[in-house]
Order: C-alpha cells, then sequence, then structure tokens
C-alpha cells in the first residue's frame, strides 16, 4: 500500500466540510468502479423500508485503543495543537472522524432507520468510505446465503460467519447488535412484510493495523408476536475490507482535525440504530 496521496486528501476532505468548496474527487480504478456497481444488490428500484445499522471496534486492541484514545481526546480540550498530538498518536481516532465525516456528507441517518431515502442515501455513505484516500480497500465481493430457517436469530448467526477477522467475544457481541435490529426494523404489524437493509460495521485494532468492515444484506422481514421471520431462502450478503493508512496518518491529521474530530464512543453512537 503506497498510502494517501495529498491532494487528495485535500480535495476529499474539502468536499465534506461545510466550510471549504466543494471539489471533484479523482477516480479510484475500475476495482471502485466494480464496487459501486455492485453495491445495490440488486434492489435498484425496490422500496427498502429501513436501514438500521450496527456498529463495534473489534480486535486484539479494539478496546483498549478506544478507550486510550477517547481519555485522551477528553484531555486534550480544545487546544488544537494538543488534539492534533492525540490524533496522530491515536489513529483509530482517524478511522472514526473520517468516517463520521463520510456519514455527515451522505445524509444517512442510522438513528432513524425508516427515513426516508434512507437506503439511497446510505448507497452514498459506504461508497463515499471506499473512494476516501484514508482507506485502502482490500477487497469487496458478494456472498450468497441459502438459509433454510425463516427464523431471523437463526439467519444471524450464519450471515456473521461471514465477517472477516472478528471471533469469539466481538462475534457475540455484534450477533446481539443485530437481533436486536430486528426490533428496529420491524413494524408491530403482523400483516405487512417489508425489505430492510440490514448494515453491521466493526472497527478491528491489532497492534499497529486499523482495518474496517462493511456487510450489508436486504431482508424482507415480518413480525409476528415478538418474533421476527423472513420468508427468504436465498440472500446476498455485501462485504467490504479495507484497511487505514496508518503510515501517512500523521500528514494528515491537522487537516481531519480542522474538519471534525469524532471520537470511538461518538462513533459508536451515531453508527448504532436504536
Amino acid at each position: 500500500m503506497s498510502g494517501s496521496d495529498p491532494q487528495r486528501v485535500s480535495q476529499w476532505l474539502a468536499s465534506r466540510n461545510p466550510r471549504l468548496q466543494p471539489a471533484m474527487l479523482a477516480s479510484r480504478g475500475a476495482q471502485y468502479r466494480s464496487f459501486a456497481a455492485a453495491l445495490d444488490a440488486g434492489l435498484a428500484g425496490k422500496p427498502v423500508a429501513a436501514v438500521p445499522s450496527a456498529a463495534a471496534i473489534s480486535g486484539k486492541d479494539g478496546t483498549s485503543a478506544a478507550a486510550a484514545a477517547d481519555a485522551a481526546l477528553k484531555a486534550a480540550g480544545s487546544d488544537r495543537d494538543k488534539l492534533i498530538q492525540t490524533l496522530i498518536a491515536n489513529p483509530i481516532l482517524g478511522a472514526t472522524s473520517v468516517m463520521d465525516l463520510a456519514l455527515g456528507h451522505s445524509g444517512y441517518n442510522p438513528l432513524d432507520p425508516a427515513q426516508a431515502g434512507n437506503y439511497a442515501a446510505y448507497i452514498a455513505y459506504v461508497t463515499d468510505i471506499v473512494k476516501a484516500p484514508f482507506f485502502h480497500l482490500n477487497y469487496s465481493d458478494t456472498k450468497n446465503l441459502h438459509q433454510k430457517s425463516d427464523n431471523w436469530d437463526t439467519l444471524i448467526g450464519n450471515i456473521v460467519e461471514l465477517f472477516e477477522g472478528i471471533q469469539g467475544q466481538d462475534q457475540s457481541r455484534i450477533v446481539t447488535g443485530l437481533k436486536q435490529l430486528a426490533h428496529t426494523a420491524t413494524s408491530t404489524s403482523d400483516k405487512e412484510e417489508k425489505l430492510n437493509v440490514f448494515s453491521q460495521q466493526a472497527i478491528s485494532v491489532n497492534t499497529s493495523q486499523i482495518t474496517v468492515g462493511i456487510y450489508y444484506s436486504s431482508v424482507s422481514m415480518i413480525e409476528h408476536d415478538g418474533k421476527h421471520t423472513t420468508r427468504q431462502a436465498d440472500y446476498i450478503v455485501n462485504r467490504a475490507f479495507l484497511t487505514f493508512y496508518t503510515e501517512t496518518w500523521p500528514q494528515f491529521a491537522p487537516m481531519v482535525a480542522d474538519a471534525k474530530i469524532a471520537s470511538a464512543n461518538d462513533w459508536l453512537k451515531s453508527m448504532s440504530s436504536k
């Protein structure tokens, strides 16, 4: 990985900072065009009722890195020099801040999953992260999943098995979060089946490497007597796996600091539907 290009970083931040003039993004080639073309999972033109989201910080060092970064951020207060040094020393804040900037620019609202236009905004959000010059797209693909049971809780386990690099306790927390999303997405009516797009994002920290996994799948779901079921048998799980450019991050931390800083906890809150 060659790292970020200064001009592209400047352009990307300028177009997402309302205080600055928008700028055009450079193309990132066939790999990114292919990813963008496959994003809608065949849902173009279909009414999506809600796009609930769950978020997690995982990995061997994820919990400790997030806690240390947020504590340092709080201690820095409003002192710009201290904030910049905090960002440089805690690159997880780079990942959370860049993703938060993309969220604000896209218009996607995880806190109101049924908001009008949320599906199109979500696609714009994912595309923006993949295009962001702070990340290297390791791969993106779609996985076909055949599910015999119509029970959402059973389906969740099979979907999470497709999440790369997430294991053990982290996986258990993600399963719990996705189960809760069913309650967020479905109405109290047991007569209407609704199409939902369930999204899971995970920032993983292992030693000095920071990766981001984005996973989502469309599910037609109905609620009856508190149980969530689906008549589907086949699913497409879309996956994108990215690496944050930690090597070049110190060079660009001051630019991000001037745009917006999002703590790890703030990112988790903003990306987690209730």
